[in-house]
């Protein structure tokens, strides 16, 4: 996994938890669908290109996953259910963390699982 995540990826993140903060509607919440249409927007304004912004996707699903969340990607294309912002930047904050600590170590392969993956 660590091979395939872009350099971009923490600041893609980091950019999408701003946006995703900021369109929550009055009662905290935003659509799974919105966190997307963020993180592409977060990718074009980087100047990243589709491949890095799919990748930093995947890295999100994984990360939602590891949290608990049964279907990540499903709810990365709802438009009909709410969730709580809070729920929202919980993922979109330890995707951030984990690429930035996988940036920082020297990881092999077979041990470049978010830390909430490993059971």
């Amino acid at each position: 996994m660590g091979n395939i995540v872009p350099d971009s990826t923490p600041e893609i993140l980091e950019r999408t938890l701003d946006i995703v903060r900021l369109r929550a509607n009055s009662n905290g919440e935003c659509f799974g669908g919105e966190i997307m249409e963020a993180m592409r927007e977060a990718g074009t304004a980087l100047g990243a290109d589709r491949l890095e912004t799919l990748l930093t996707r995947t890295v999100l699903v994984q990360t939602m996953e590891s949290l608990g969340e049964h279907y990540p990607a499903a709810v990365l294309q709802d438009y009909e259910n709410r969730m709580p912002d809070s729920k929202a930047l919980r993922y979109l904050r330890e995707a951030i963390d984990w690429t930035l600590r996988l940036k920082s170590e020297d990881v092999r392969p077979e041990s470049a699982i978010p830390v909430a993956m490993e059971r």
